[in-house]
């Protein structure tokens, strides 16, 4: 959903309107995104620490021992150099907006099938149900999906620029 550097530029953006923490932060993307950008930990929180390296963002401890972070004057200055890339970003995240409202249930029935998935796979990890070739063999289905879902995708470009 965004192009490289841009997740610097959102989280900048999302905290110089107000002061947040990682969490806070993972579900303002999620929101803003509709669902269909649900950033991980994994990549919230090492962006969060070199944005603070870089003394864009400060950090304060906040409730429950959680890093409150706030932007810096010098994160303010990258995020007006950077005002196309928010400005664009912005208008991915409304357009993400718009076409989750626009496909009304759809997106939701599609919501709610991931929300199954993700579902089983954790039960089958906790269970120890899950075999290395067993997990080979989902891994496999689940890219055969995905690879249908992008032809699908692609056939539908495909037919709208015919009928244009």
């Amino acid at each position: 959903m965004f192009d490289h550097g841009d997740l610097r530029v959102l989280l900048l953006s999302m905290i110089a309107k107000k002061p947040s923490h990682g969490y806070e932060i993972i579900r303002g993307i999620d929101e803003a995104s509709s669902g269909l950008y649900v950033p991980s930990p994994g990549v919230i929180y090492p962006t969060l620490t070199l944005l603070e390296e870089q003394e864009l963002l400060v950090a304060s401890i906040a409730e429950k021992g959680r890093k409150n972070y706030s932007i810096t004057p010098e994160g303010t200055a990258f995020l007006a150099e950077h005002q196309e890339i928010d400005a664009n970003i912005q208008k991915k995240l409304s357009y993400a907006r718009d076409l989750s409202q626009n496909a009304g249930g759809v997106s939701e029935e599609i919501e709610s099938a991931v929300g199954k998935l993700k579902a089983v796979l954790r039960h089958k990890l906790v269970l120890k149900e899950l075999s290395v070739e067993r997990a080979g063999r989902i891994a496999s289905i689940l890219n055969e999906a995905v690879e249908k879902i992008e032809a699908i995708n692609e056939a539908l470009i495909s037919e709208e620029r015919e009928d244009e």
